[in-house]
């Protein structure tokens, strides 16, 4: 009964991914290929450091210790342990789906996918700022942050929709990990003593922050679309 469920469940897999990957238009091709490149992460990291120093000064090099912690996992656990040991191909890899797969720029990503390294760095690192933070508005920034930049993945037709998933639960074990392994050092070891959980930050900082990491998703946008 496990054999028939689970090739199944690839097949379903396999004709989501076609789907999602099927769907384009230029100004998406242009804006899920932004998503995937480094420019959101750069942006959403000056952000973050800027509001964490100002409103908690030296405390921030603790905070972004255990980001940088997190991010490694993921990427670690993601990229160096499952996907080679999985060793499931890529959609744009994949002979059963491979000539039916739509690529952007020519873009076909490394032999193996599951899991993505994307969705794992992405949703740990947003599971991790909103346990540091505990602000809806950023808490909401970071998971459509994730939950866009795994979609395109998708969209680009480098990681079927399982991948993603699989990225997604590795990012949570990860960022869940590091903020208890950050609480536990505040708690029980003295120097660490003076680190503050959650962070500081003003009311007033939450709204600059979601502003205008918000704004410049919507600049992208618009600028992709015209």
């Amino acid at each position: 009964m496990i054999y028939p469920f689970f090739n199944a469940l690839i097949g379903w897999d396999k004709h989501l991914l076609l789907a999602i990957n099927g769907w384009h238009s230029p100004w998406a091709d242009s804006f899920f290929w932004l998503m995937s490149s480094k420019l959101f992460p750069v942006v959403l990291s000056i952000l973050l450091l800027y509001f964490l120093w100002k409103n908690n000064g030296l405390r921030t090099i603790w905070y972004v210790l255990f980001l940088a912690l997190t991010i490694l996992l993921a990427d670690q656990i993601a990229s160096g342990l499952i996907k080679p040991l999985v060793a499931r191909l890529r959609p744009t890899h994949d002979p059963s789906i491979q000539s039916m797969v739509r690529l952007v720029h020519n873009y076909a990503g490394g032999l193996y996918g599951f899991v993505s390294s994307h969705a794992a760095i992405t949703f740990g690192t947003s599971l991790y700022v909103s346990l540091l933070l505990r602000k809806r508005l950023l808490i909401i920034l970071f998971f459509v942050w994730a939950a866009v930049t795994s979609y395109s993945r998708m969209y680009l037709g480098v990681h079927f929709p399982l991948d993603v998933l699989g990225g997604t639960i590795v990012g949570f074990l990860c960022g869940g990990f590091s903020y208890y392994l950050m609480t536990s050092i505040a708690h029980h070891w003295k120097p660490a003593f003076a680190l503050a959980t959650p962070a500081r930050m003003s009311p007033k900082n939450v709204r600059y922050f979601f502003w205008i990491g918000f704004g410049f998703f919507a600049v992208v946008v618009v600028a992709c679309i015209f």
